[in-house]
């Protein structure tokens, strides 16, 4: 009976669209077998008022565009910006979140000026910004990353977060929802400061992004529970 049960319920999981995410708070939170936050959330009351039946992955956030890339099985990961480069081979629900605009996270003692124009921040280009490799930080500010002075990472944020207050680099961008989670709860929080920017767009849209895989009608479904 054992048996037969195990099988059962790797028949059901082949059926399943797979979701995988990797946690980052405050937008996706594990919370008993489940997950929850900003943009995790909205997805998963989705699913759950499409009936889509759904298996609910970990894994590094570096595995996702690849593994949607390959196109092999009927699978998608949570909270991924659109570019056009991504939208060449994957499909996209709709927004899921929209993110307050970016700024600065930096050391205290960094000198940059509250609501300092970003434009001028690149042109000066004496700061060295941390990035993390692979990860596109939506069209704006990545058409500008190209020309500062940068110092890549595959670490997840919270150690980003560590390499700024020990001063590994100058800064970082990122969400404002982010920084006030570090700025509440990471261990050198008494070092950092958060710089809001002038001249930044409006936030970026979190998606659901899939591989061509998943069948069109699951997007729509998707779609239109997504409040």
């Amino acid at each position: 009976m054992r048996s037969l049960f195990i099988i059962f319920v790797l028949f059901c999981e082949l059926l399943s669209l797979e979701i995988i995410y990797e946690p980052r708070i405050p937008y996706i939170v594990e919370n008993d077998k489940s997950i929850e936050g900003f943009v995790a959330t909205p997805l998963i009351n989705a699913l759950q008022s499409s009936d889509i039946q759904y298996t609910l992955k970990s894994k590094p956030s570096k595995r996702h565009l690849s593994e949607i890339a390959s196109n092999k099985t009927p699978i998608c990961a949570v909270g991924w910006f659109k570019n056009s480069n991504r939208e060449k081979f994957a499909k996209f629900s709709k927004a899921l979140y929209q993110d307050k605009p970016v700024g600065i996270l930096t050391h205290k003692l960094t000198h940059i000026q509250e609501n300092s124009d970003i434009e001028k921040i690149v042109q000066e280009n004496k700061f060295k910004v941390l990035i993390k490799d692979s990860y596109s930080y939506g069209d704006f500010l990545d058409s500008l990353i190209k020309d500062m002075v940068i110092k890549k990472t595959d670490a997840k944020n919270y150690n980003m977060v560590t390499m700024i207050a020990k001063r590994r680099a100058d800064m970082m961008f990122i969400s404002y929802e982010e920084a006030m989670h570090y700025l509440e709860e990471h261990k050198y929080k008494s070092r950092i400061k958060f710089i809001p920017l002038s001249g930044m767009p409006e936030g970026n849209k979190r998606y659901l992004i899939c591989s061509k895989n998943v069948d069109d009608k699951t997007i729509e479904k998707i779609n239109r529970n997504i409040q």
